[in-house]
């Protein structure tokens, strides 16, 4: 190519530095921004396993058919002692595949009264084949315990219904 003085110009060392430059950028962006793009189906972020399990027992997997936040108790005792039901939705299984979580997490659920608004509330049990405050019964809480003094373990809650109380179904995961 000729410039105005008819002097023939190749590639300088300018031209090839900014070429270099934009190509070396786009693969940073490409190396940093598309591993994030696939995050959400990769690994998922504790506090969002918590809400979706929390979410997904309350209007699904123990509610009642027509009545989200309404526990269907009998659903809600068998999923606590892990057995499986014919009306119930789940089966005999882990409870990190019951739950479709992957199974490096670990996970508590646990049913709490809702008549106190402490993060401690007190455990609600299966007595005589209902859900009520513990006189003796089976305590409705299930997987490991909760690592005490660990800041790595997210909490849902959510507010659900029974025949005779108000409570708080309580997810912790870690």
């Amino acid at each position: 190519m000729s410039d105005a003085r008819g002097v023939d110009r190749g590639q300088t060392l300018p031209d090839f530095a900014v070429g270099i430059t934009i190509f070396l950028l786009t693969l940073a962006f490409i190396a940093v921004f598309v591993p994030q793009m696939s995050l959400p189906f990769d690994d998922q972020e504790q506090s969002v396993v918590a809400e979706r399990i929390g979410s997904d027992l309350s209007k699904n997997l123990l509610a009642e058919r027509d009545r989200p936040s309404m526990l269907n108790e009998s659903c809600t005792i068998a999923f606590f002692d892990r057995e499986g039901g014919t009306d119930c939705p789940f089966e005999e299984e882990a409870l990190t595949d019951q739950l479709g979580v992957n199974p490096t997490y670990s996970v508590n659920v646990t049913l709490r009264n809702a008549s106190s608004d402490a993060w401690g509330s007190e455990t609600l049990c299966e007595e005589d084949g209902s859900i009520d405050a513990c006189n003796g019964g089976s305590k409705l809480a299930i997987g490991p315990s909760v690592p005490q003094n660990d800041r790595s373990v997210s909490t849902a809650r959510v507010g659900v219904f029974t025949e005779k109380t108000d409570a708080v179904l309580e997810v912790r995961v870690w």
